[in-house]
């Protein structure tokens, strides 16, 4: 990734939100200690692009004197920044092997398939359940809007 995508203040900004919101724990890395400023949010921009600008706007605009307080204040007065923040920050921490290791969490990993039967697909299986309960969906409130629009028009 080009290290270029963020200046070395943006990245700054990084560090110190990123220290904020995943600090160093005696039994977890702290978000610097999993390499996450350094290395780990320029893999996070390559998987995630379009996040960029969103990200750059709300660093830029960050009170690194006191990086807890802009958190708390961005979380209760821009909950859509916040939540842009910290899947930035949390998903940056994830890629590293270090955080990954601590919460044993070894990523997505698929199942080899080999074209045999899958056992909760058979009777008795664990589908059963949802083949006895039959279709059932709970309606949104789109879903409501296009079927009173339908009414009203006559179509079904």
């Amino acid at each position: 990734m080009n290290s270029m995508l963020m200046t070395d203040e943006q990245r700054e900004a990084a560090f110190i939100l990123g220290e904020t919101l995943i600090p160093e724990h005696p039994e977890a890395p702290s978000a610097d200690q999993a390499g996450l400023s350094a290395r780990f949010i320029d893999e996070f921009f390559e998987l995630r692009p379009d996040i960029l600008p969103a990200f750059l706007d709300i660093i830029d605009r960050a009170d690194l004197d006191a990086p807890r307080g802009f958190c708390d204040h961005l979380q209760a007065t821009e909950p859509a920044a916040f939540n842009t923040l910290t899947f930035v920050i949390v998903g940056a921490y994830l890629l590293s092997p270090k955080a990954r290791h601590w919460l044993k969490y070894e990523g997505q990993t698929g199942e080899p398939q080999d074209g045999s039967p899958q056992p909760e697909y058979e009777p008795g299986g664990l589908l059963d359940r949802v083949r006895r309960r039959g279709p059932i969906y709970r309606a949104t409130p789109a879903t409501t809007t296009a079927a009173r629009a339908r009414v009203g028009t006559g179509a079904t």
